[in-house]
């Protein structure tokens, strides 16, 4: 009976100890034992910019597709071909302008050469001496139209000047006979005169010496006058010159301007004839097609085409929180980052790098949707290491502060009671 009694007083003991284990574990708890106020998000690894937007450089048709959804490709792989049938015409008008252009140019430069060349000698002056020296060395003088409509001015003064050259000489002739006779006649006179001759012979005499004088004075005119033709078609020559030398100077400073834009507009056409294949700008695979694109869609400038992963490991995570998060948020704040692996749930830190302006909604188009900020964040370097693939889910956490369970039931009760009396 004794021993019954003393089992049973220690059971009664051992009860009521761990009862007061329990209260006591339960007050620690409640009372001691702290949990963390976190704001909860979703979050993807990737790296900065992972996705790259391809759209098309220019209008044109679809000729050729070389890469799909799902294939990999290196930096500078061609992903698609097309053709701007406009801009190539234009291309084919443009080349053929400018050879046009440069075949005038061409031209007139040797005209230029040619109108300054030894054979206008005597019109040409030191500038124009100079410029053939300088600009003609290498080049012909071909007469062309132009140039020998000017030829033919310089031409007729020449032959006029060769008639002139004669004519004086012939002119010189007569005039030295002339005087050589009016010599003779005056010593007759002379001679007369103290002879006591005969005063109708004197006056025969003085007649033909005045007819002599007159003859000489004659020449004299004509040479003068000849001499005023001479230097109206040298004139008539230079004007004519001195216009076409104008007009080929305005044309080639209008010609050179227009190949010099001619040239950079078919740079420009030749660059986009050769950018007509997109080529793949990182190493990657092709993350998404837009639909519809085909061979011989045809494609406006800027629709875009292929969005491309980039390769390489996770560098950032770029996560979701709900609207009512924001007052957790702030940059330069640490998170905490939990990957979602069964098995592996190692807990990293990083750093809030950027916070969307605005909050942004999960369902696109609805008025009433939920809607959340879209924060990246850095890890640190251990989460770096690991070199995670992209687009990989984690959880991450703002943790805000730690309370004890006490204080987090206390923290649901209203601060401010409003009782309403109808």
């Amino acid at each position: 009976m004794t021993n019954l009694k003393d089992k049973l007083a220690v059971a009664i003991s051992s009860k009521s100890g761990l009862i007061a284990l329990g209260v006591l574990l339960f007050l620690y708890l409640i009372f001691v034992q702290r949990i963390e106020v976190v704001a909860p998000g979703q979050g993807l690894t990737g790296i900065r910019e992972s996705n790259v937007a391809l759209k098309s450089p220019s209008n044109g048709y679809v000729v050729e597709m070389f890469a799909s959804v799902g294939a990999d490709v290196k930096q500078g792989d061609p992903l698609l071909a097309f053709r701007n049938l406009q801009d190539e015409y234009q291309l084919q008008e443009v080349s053929e302008s400018l050879e046009l252009d440069r075949a005038l140019l061409y031209g007139y430069r040797e005209e230029k050469c040619f109108l300054t060349s030894a054979t206008f000698n005597d019109g040409n002056n030191a500038s124009d001496k100079q410029y053939h020296q300088q600009e003609c060395a290498n080049q012909g003088t071909p007469v062309g139209s132009g140039g020998q409509y000017i030829l033919n001015f310089y031409q007729d003064y020449l032959q006029e000047k060769g008639y002139i050259l004669q004519l004086e000489r012939e002119q010189k002739r007569r005039q030295e006979e002339l005087l050589n006779k009016k010599e003779v006649l005056s010593k007759k006179r002379g001679i007369l005169i103290r002879g006591g001759g005969e005063t109708l012979r004197l006056y025969d005499l003085d007649t033909e010496l005045t007819d002599l004088n007159s003859e000489i004075i004659s020449f004299e005119i004509s040479k003068i006058d000849t001499q005023k033709k001479l230097n109206d078609k040298f004139m008539t020559f230079q004007l004519r010159r001195s216009e076409r030398m104008l007009t080929l100077d305005e044309k080639i400073r209008e010609l050179s301007s227009d190949i010099v834009q001619k040239k950079y507009q078919k740079e420009l056409l030749e660059e986009k004839k050769k950018n007509a294949i997109m080529r793949s700008p990182v190493d990657g695979s092709v993350l998404e097609l837009t639909e519809g694109i085909s061979i011989g869609t045809f494609v406006q400038e800027g629709t875009p085409i292929y969005t491309l992963k980039k390769q390489g490991a996770s560098q950032e995570v770029v996560a979701k929180f709900d609207s009512r998060y924001r007052y957790f948020l702030q940059l330069g704040r640490q998170v905490k980052i939990m990957t979602n692996s069964t098995g592996f749930s190692k807990v990293f830190t990083g750093t809030i790098q950027d916070i969307s302006s605005d909050s942004l909604p999960y369902e696109p188009g609805q008025e009433n949707s939920k809607r959340y900020y879209r924060v990246t964040i850095t890890p640190n370097q251990q989460f770096l290491d690991l070199q995670l693939n992209l687009g990989i889910d984690v959880n991450v956490m703002v943790v805000e502060n730690e309370i004890t369970a006490f204080q987090y039931m206390l923290s649901v009760i209203p601060d401010v009671f409003n009782f309403k009396v109808w």
